[in-house]
């Protein structure tokens, strides 16, 4: 095994090892939508590093982006590094893949005067787990934080990071949908690509928008990355087609028995 740094669109046309494992999951449909925000982003607001095997084939990766360009609803200061997400294939898990990923990324951290490493830590397991981050060093920024934003100091202990306040439109349809971003991640993908199918077949009461990932929607919604059905947080996490539509009927039920 071996790591690259991504730095081409056409390299990133192999991203998201996660979507390319066997058995493929359902939620690869997002695939091509998501390389794509890859190619056009790489250099902005993501960066990368691939796991190659020994044919060179795409095993593993880690995504990030420097604090200050990357779409994670916070205000920075200083030069410190945003981690969205990594994955080492099940096949090759154990095999000390992700350790030679964490320490290339580490050594262009250092190398480039980076502060500090930060990431959000989940309490879903295998979805970014807080877990394997506090067993790298990483500490809760908050005191008795066991999930959300966690820092790994690299050249100082003084990182100021401030939390954006949420600030969605208000709905102006029964049923309104609003899509900021979502595309990063092939499961986020395949759910908008399903809501673009649905939106079309669904009566004209429900609507939907899509504001593009960028620090200026950041800025204006306070939201870096989400669905929003009638401005409630929906559909973290892979959700079928099937599960979607069942979601949008009973707004849309709701909506007119109202």
């Amino acid at each position: 095994m071996k790591v690259r740094r991504i730095q081409s669109a056409a390299e990133a046309q192999s991203a998201y090892p996660c979507a390319t494992e066997s058995p493929r999951p359902f939620w690869a449909a997002g695939l091509s939508l998501s390389r794509q925000w890859f190619a056009d982003q790489l250099g902005r607001a993501v960066e990368g590093f691939h796991l190659l095997d020994n044919a060179g084939a795409v095993i593993g990766h880690i995504y990030w982006a420097p604090g200050q360009q990357s779409l994670a609803p916070y205000h920075f200061q200083g030069k410190v590094a945003y981690e969205y997400c990594e994955w080492v294939q099940r096949e090759f898990q154990g095999q000390g893949g992700m350790r030679m990923l964490f320490d290339a990324f580490l050594a262009h951290l250092h190398s480039e005067g980076y502060q500090a490493l930060l990431v959000d830590g989940t309490q879903i397991e295998g979805y970014m787990h807080a877990d394997h981050f506090r067993k790298r060093g990483f500490r809760p920024m908050g005191e008795g934080d066991e999930t959300g934003l966690l820092v790994l100091p690299l050249t100082s202990d003084a990182i100021h990071v401030e939390p954006l306040e949420t600030r969605l439109p208000p709905p102006r349809a029964p049923v309104d949908i609003l899509v900021i971003g979502s595309l990063f991640c092939p499961v986020g993908a395949y759910t908008v690509r399903a809501l673009r199918k649905l939106a079309q077949q669904l009566p004209p009461r429900v609507r939907l928008q899509e504001i593009p990932a960028s620090r200026e929607a950041i800025e204006q919604y306070g939201v870096a990355d989400g669905i929003f059905i009638n401005g409630q947080p929906r559909f973290f996490g892979p959700v079928t087609e099937s599960q979607i539509r069942q979601t949008l009927e009973k707004e849309l039920g709701s909506a007119i028995q109202h």
